[in-house]
């Protein structure tokens, strides 16, 4: 490969450059204001980051996992209690996934086929996804396996098939505790073949870059466009997909600033998890680290009736269980609900941010503008306690 036809800084910022325009007019926002036009730019950005982390970085003979979703790289929707990590791989080679498993509730490792998300047209059917507590776990914590097409000759140790279609591994680990629950450290090698990227592949990879940027944020924008005429409009519908034990309640809201939903929902008695979320019209979930934007089992309040009950809107009604939309007039809701012995059907009604009260239980706490500020400090702080890199 000549040095003419390597992939320079200068032809990946050309790449990139109509990247922002395209982005904006698949938006489909013509009344968008510069300062959502330069929130789409630096989402572009945080994209960007993510394509060399996770592609250009990427090598499926030498790999080693990096940051796939999490608060600086917020595409698709990331669920806050869960830190996503990914590995590019070889479906003819031989890996160790090895490490110590933490207490977090649990960690799944997912076998994909998609080399870059929202460019790559690959089917993710019939692709599993492995249990880490399936494995023979040391008293210390400690576990290995081999991930290859066919068990090793004489290996009777832990060992997951490896599908011909997988070239990509990611793992999601949820913590419902964040500041206590202690994350899954794993290790990926490749046991049969080790050679470096070539200069062709490195060059190939970096200028991939403009479309794993915009074919993940337009991925998303697809996905939330989707939920709006999937859906309609302020309703939750449940949603089951093939080969996996949860189920997600996904809703389009939109909602004015003196307005708020109110979710209303039975709990399971028995679960693995369960969570809900809110997200913008890009599909980037609203920063969960500084706002409430989030809360799983361990953060929600269930009423006195046994009941969970959620509040949706941008500004604090001051009430507990209060998801904070920010200043989206519109985006997804999603409620995801683990390995559960129940699956209710929640309801959700619009209302009048001043009339929230009288749909709540009378008991419902009052939770002051100074209590609220002291628990986003402390959800800050236990946010941050999440390995993400």
């Amino acid at each position: 490969m000549s040095d003419q036809n390597l992939t320079s800084l200068r032809n990946l910022s050309e790449r990139l450059a109509p990247v922002g325009d395209s982005l904006f007019e698949k938006w489909g926002r013509p009344a968008a204001t510069p300062v959502e036009r330069q929130e789409l730019e630096v989402l572009a950005l945080s994209a960007a980051a993510g394509g060399y982390l996770g592609h250009v970085h990427a090598n499926p003979s030498q790999p080693s996992f990096a940051p796939l979703w999490n608060p600086g790289l917020n595409l698709g929707g990331p669920c806050p209690d869960y830190v996503y990590m990914t590995a590019e791989i070889d479906p003819r080679g031989t890996y160790r996934l090895s490490g110590w498993r933490g207490t977090s509730r649990f960690v799944d490792v997912v076998q994909t086929a998609w080399e870059m998300m929202g460019v790559t047209n690959a089917s993710g059917v019939g692709l599993p996804t492995n249990d880490l507590d399936t494995l023979s776990i040391s008293p210390e914590g400690y576990f290995s396996v081999i991930l290859s097409a066919e068990r090793p000759a004489g290996y009777d140790g832990d060992w997951w098939e490896l599908k011909p279609t997988a070239i990509r591994i990611m793992i999601r680990q949820c913590s419902a505790d964040w500041l206590r629950e202690v994350d899954a450290r794993v290790a990926i090698v490749r046991l049969d073949d080790m050679a470096p990227l070539t200069p062709a592949d490195l060059s190939r990879r970096t200028a991939n870059v403009s479309l794993w940027t915009e074919g993940i944020i337009s991925f998303g924008m697809r996905l939330a466009k989707g939920y709006r005429e999937k859906h309609g409009v302020n309703h939750l519908d449940r949603v089951q997909y093939p080969g996996q034990d949860q189920y997600y309640y996904d809703a389009w809201y939109e909602l004015d600033e003196d307005e708020a939903l109110i979710i209303d929902s039975a709990v399971p008695e028995n679960y693995r998890y369960w969570s809900i979320l809110v997200a913008n019209d890009r599909f980037s979930t609203v920063d969960w680290v500084y706002r409430q934007s989030s809360l799983n089992d361990l953060q929600a309040r269930i009423d006195s009736d046994g009941r969970l009950r959620m509040v949706i809107a941008g500004r604090d009604p001051g009430v507990p269980n209060w998801l904070d939309k920010a200043a989206n007039p519109c985006g997804i809701i999603q409620y995801r609900l683990n390995r559960a012995d129940e699956i209710p059907e929640p309801t959700m009604v619009r209302v009048k941010l001043d009339e929230v009260r009288k749909c709540l239980p009378a008991d419902t706490p009052v939770v002051t503008p100074e209590e609220r500020r002291e628990s986003l400090l402390r959800r800050a702080e236990a946010a941050q306690m999440r390995i993400y890199w």
